[in-house]
């Protein structure tokens, strides 16, 4: 464990050299949360109940924040830190009672040492709170057997599975049904079911009344598509290259591929195992399904790395070399995994971090007196739908692309292979202040990005 906290150390070093980096996007739940601290309630503009944000746990968690007085950007970038520790501490607990102990530093260097994790452990987004609950969850879950009595501790974490982030309530599932799986009783599984049910049912009716409806508005702005069709089959496409991609730039999670097949028939009788590949394979899906993600380094592909990184493992001990010690073994396979990572890391594009970490801060500096240079009368459009909001608390601000809109995110149309919705028209017909506007017409009629926001090619 000693090695462990040194190997965090260094992460945390490696994390810091980044911690300048912020994205737009943290700030929508920023406004969120000043607007319901100052008694507004949960809304993006007064009076509009739209649950425009990805995690409500992750808001009550930063409200609790902003109420102590505390700096939000660097309070959630703190916790994201904290997070991976705890979840560290967990990754060692699994691989203690599960026979893995020897293999805990390699899965400490395959998890700790790659871009996607550093740079989304200090995003100040829910990601490492969602990993540390995922890792809870699997803890307890592992241990049970007949004997084992109900835990209510267990029952809040699946729930906060649900609450947590968009492919939480999949994972939920998965994790009452590995109850059962591990346990065998019958009747500890549908007592863990009720309490999920109760909790979770009494979150959607306050959702019910409170947004009025049953899934959160970024699901219709972001995914909302069917099973099948054009568009339905490119977004499966996208997804499935952003897992390629994923995989190209962190090589060292190859590994669990190229093994599986060599190991699978000695595995697949263990349910640790299949446990993991079961959240490993849930993630993939989630991220198929949603077509990807557009924020830099992999942000859907990170929920996956702890378990890649304790999939790689499992391979790795039922793998028999009878000329050599295991020891010896695990020596080697530990200096292999961290020259592969040391390269990733070193080799790593970091051209748009940079370019984001000067775009966002340098936009953080401005927006506070924005308002003061716009004649009074104008109808003003920019592309960040969270920073400028954030400063400019009065200010109703109209989604383009449906986030904080329910009719545009319901009824809105795509273009392209982006994810949310428009509908031009009707934001017009608003008579607006301030639009927030990712599309502009071009010469043929067409909305496209290239025209509103060339920032992206």
């Amino acid at each position: 464990m000693l090695t462990g906290g040194v190997f965090f150390l260094l992460f945390s070093i490696l994390a810091i050299e980044v911690f300048d980096w912020v994205i737009d996007d943290l700030y929508i739940y920023f406004r969120y949360v000043n607007n319901f601290i100052y008694g507004n309630g949960i809304v993006f503009n007064k009076g509009e109940y739209v649950e425009g944000f990805s995690s409500f746990s992750w808001l009550m968690i930063l409200s609790v924040f902003k109420s102590a007085g505390l700096p939000l950007e660097f309070s959630s970038k703190i916790s994201g830190l904290i997070f991976t520790l705890f979840s560290l501490i967990c990754i060692y607990r699994i691989c203690s009672e599960t026979g893995l102990s020897d293999f805990f530093i390699p899965a400490v260097i395959l998890m700790l040492f790659n871009l996607p994790l550093i740079l989304w452990a200090v995003s100040g987004f829910e990601i490492m709170m969602f990993i540390f609950i995922l890792l809870m969850c699997f803890q307890i879950i592992v241990r049970m057997n007949a004997d084992s009595s109900f835990n209510l501790l267990l029952s809040f974490f699946i729930f906060l599975l649900s609450v947590s982030r968009p492919e939480g309530v999949v994972f939920s599932f998965a994790m009452l049904i590995y109850i059962y799986v591990f346990s065998g009783n019958r009747m500890l599984s549908f007592k863990h079911l009720g309490m999920y049910s109760l909790l979770f049912g009494a979150f959607l009716i306050f959702r019910i009344f409170y947004f009025g409806d049953i899934l959160p508005n970024t699901y219709y702005a972001k995914i909302g598509h069917n099973i099948v069709g054009y568009y339905e089959f490119r977004t499966y496409k996208n997804g499935i290259l952003y897992i390629l991609f994923f995989l190209k730039s962190n090589p060292q999670f190859i590994i669990f591929f190229l093994l599986l097949p060599f190991t699978f028939g000695k595995l697949k009788s263990d349910k640790k195992f299949l446990f993991v590949l079961s959240i490993i394979l849930i993630q993939f899906a989630f991220i198929i399904f949603s077509g990807g993600d557009w924020m830099v380094q992999y942000r859907f592909a990170v929920v996956s790395i702890p378990f890649l990184s304790l999939g790689t493992v499992f391979c790795i001990s039922s793998l028999t070399f009878s000329k050599f010690s295991k020891p010896f073994l695990i020596k080697l396979f530990t200096i292999l995994l961290f020259s592969i990572s040391a390269a990733g890391l070193y080799f790593a594009d970091r051209t748009v971090i940079e370019k984001e970490t000067v775009l966002w801060n340098n936009l953080k500096k401005e927006s506070a007196d924005i308002y003061k240079n716009i004649p009074p009368g104008s109808i003003v459009a920019n592309g960040s739908s969270g920073i400028i909001p954030y400063y400019l608390v009065d200010v109703k601000f109209i989604d383009l692309v449906g986030l904080t809109n329910k009719h545009i995110a319901k009824e809105g149309f795509r273009h392209g292979t982006w994810f949310e919705r428009s509908l031009p028209d009707y934001v017009y017909s608003l008579n607006p202040e301030w639009i927030i506007m990712w599309k502009k017409k071009n010469a043929s009629g067409v909305y496209t990005f290239r025209d509103a926001s060339p920032c992206y090619f």
